[in-house]
């Protein structure tokens, strides 16, 4: 099972359930061959590794290591009492031509050796592959697809997505395989649009396939092991990664960076806290037996990746996961390109955007305002006599210059304090509801209740009832029972609504919260962190409260929170 606890936009932070514990996305899974160790497991641990892959295939074809898994299990053979999934031999076949494993075969060996993520043996498609051929090559992986559900027993099981280059067979197959029983979607056959640095295709790729997917699911971007690409395929969506390349890259004498690569050899100062932490310099590495070298080459270049994963997390914690991207996309011009691709879908992007953060927005060059929440709030500022001139927003009511998401961006002129009266509180209704509601909300009778302390804005009653509270932080609005018993008067449905079942709406009504599986339908304008109403389907308000996924996430069966009830009918 797969729980999603932060997001920001399409950016997630989960935590995907395995017979062995825990993995917490997004998340780097280092590629370990028992054949070969670059690294020990306890270092890979050290490094920041919680799972690990490793190949079923190479395990099953060398006889030492295939009876080892059978008697000890992949993590006795291994070592590893954490989370492991296994490849199934795929990549072999990409390689080498063909394998000699059977699909049945492979998916009942990582059962037998007690793997807590399996992997189908689909087929590689390579981007230049024609039409017709990698619709021939998806039927047969769907096919087998179809094959290992039915045989996965207690494993979990990837199914992986395949298609080349063609955007509508990627959208076929996202389709397909989220019908049937399979718990992680590898993105496949992109490693050599990676190797090739075609990172505009990659996120055609990523996002045809995530405008598809069932959200409830982690998807694995395949073979996509480098630093670099992390915080972009996070941003789409993407919440595992693998790499082998920490030891492919040492054993080349090339060493990794959240900016790039650079062989050794270029290097004259020590561009690393990992590096420098060992206590040689430059030179006394480079001049190093080849074992000793590559291994330190190989920490440093894990050690920078989960750093750079840490980062990911932090930023969609604190909601700054695309000023990152932005920042990260000036490391290389095809990473600009790819992100300047990403900006056409941010019609798309939008409509995972929370309505605010805990942070303000960074402008980061000429092109940050192009961005999926500048898309979004400007179709909902509304029209007002008083305007300033934001420099993400454009002309923006003064009414709003304390509200987030407007307020965000910091250091901006032209964001003067308006007192709260009756204009400001009607367009920040209108700003957080919907156009004309202010009024209506309030109608005439309106007292104003400020703190003795601070002389704030807390409170507002309507006829002497309590129908929103101010939060003076975001200043936006919460709405109190009186409060949403006038929305809900003053809308029409569906506007403002989540619609539950009706079994589940008794809880509802006691104060519980609303879980994205009991949701009949929702209002496609709401977005994330706005306050809502939950009804029935005969409009029966049963509760309020304040999204929590949007309305994409709900159609795509997103599990867990969709609405944090604030209070029930």
């Amino acid at each position: 099972m797969f729980e999603v606890k932060y997001r920001d936009g399409m950016g997630r932070l989960g935590e995907l359930q395995t017979p062995h514990g825990v993995i917490e996305t997004p998340t780097l899974l280092p590629v370990v061959n028992p054949k070969k160790l670059t690294l020990s497991v306890n270092e890979l641990e050290e490094c920041g590794a919680t799972s690990l892959i490793t190949n079923s295939y190479l395990i099953w074809k060398e006889e030492e290591f295939r009876e080892r898994a059978t008697k000890e299990g992949v993590h006795g053979l291994l070592d590893w009492d954490k989370p492991i999934m296994t490849d199934s031999g795929t990549f072999q076949a990409y390689m080498y031509g063909e394998v000699e494993v059977l699909p049945e075969e492979i998916i009942e060996f990582q059962k037998k050796i007690g793997t807590d993520i399996g992997t189908m043996l689909d087929v590689f498609t390579i981007p230049k592959t024609n039409f017709s051929d990698a619709e021939k090559e998806l039927e047969e992986t769907d096919k087998r697809m179809k094959v290992a559900a039915e045989m996965k027993g207690e494993m979990a099981l990837n199914g992986t997505i395949q298609g080349g280059l063609h955007m509508d067979l990627r959208s076929r197959a996202a389709k397909m395989a989220s019908e049937l029983d399979v718990d992680v979607h590898p993105i496949g056959g992109v490693v050599p649009l990676m190797e090739k640095y075609e990172f505009s295709s990659l996120v055609d790729i990523v996002m045809n396939v995530k405008m598809n997917l069932i959200a409830a699911r982690p998807v694995h971007l395949f073979g996509c092991g480098h630093p670099m690409l992390f915080p972009l395929a996070a941003l789409m969506g993407c919440d595992l990664f693998d790499s082998a390349s920490y030891a492919k890259f040492a054993a080349d004498d090339r060493l990794m960076f959240p900016w790039g690569t650079r062989k050794l050899a270029d290097l004259y100062e020590m561009p690393s806290c990992s590096l420098a932490s060992t206590g040689l310099t430059i030179n006394e590495i480079k001049k190093m037996e080849d074992k000793e070298r590559v291994h330190i080459l190989a920490k440093h270049n894990l050690l920078t990746s989960f750093s750079e994963i840490r980062r990911v997390k932090q930023a969609i914690r604190e909601g700054s996961l695309w000023e990152l991207v932005e920042l990260r996309s000036h490391c290389h011009p095809n990473l600009m390109k790819a992100m300047e691709k990403l900006r056409e879908y941010r019609e798309y992007l939008s409509k995972y955007e929370p309505m605010f953060r805990k942070r303000g927005f960074s402008v980061v060059s000429e092109k940050s305002p192009d961005r999926p929440i500048v898309h979004l709030i400007s179709k909902r500022i509304p029209k007002s006599d008083e305007c300033f001139v934001h420099p993400l927003f454009g002309s923006t009511p003064r009414s709003l210059s304390q509200t987030q998401p407007v307020a965000q961006l910091p250091n901006f002129e032209g964001g003067r304090t308006m007192e709260w009266n009756e204009e400001r509180i009607v367009e920040v209704i209108d700003f957080q509801f919907g156009k004309g509601l202010g009024k209506k909300i309030l109608g005439r009778n309106i007292e104003c209740i400020f703190s003795e302390k601070t002389g704030r804005l807390r409170n507002i009653n309507r006829n002497g009832r309590h129908i929103l509270s101010l939060r003076p932080r975001e200043g936006r609005f919460t709405l109190k029972k009186e409060g949403a018993i006038e929305l809900h008067k003053q809308t029409k449905y569906p506007s403002n609504r989540v619609v539950v079942e009706e079994e589940t709406a008794e809880f509802n009504k006691e104060g519980k919260s609303v879980f994205c599986q009991f949701v009949l339908d929702v209002d496609k304008d709401l977005r994330p962190m706005d306050e809502c109403l939950i009804v029935t389907e005969k409009d029966e308000l049963v509760a309020f409260g304040q999204l929590r996924v949007s309305p994409c996430e709900i159609e795509q069966k997103q599990r867990g929170y969709a609405v944090r009830v604030s209070e029930g009918m």
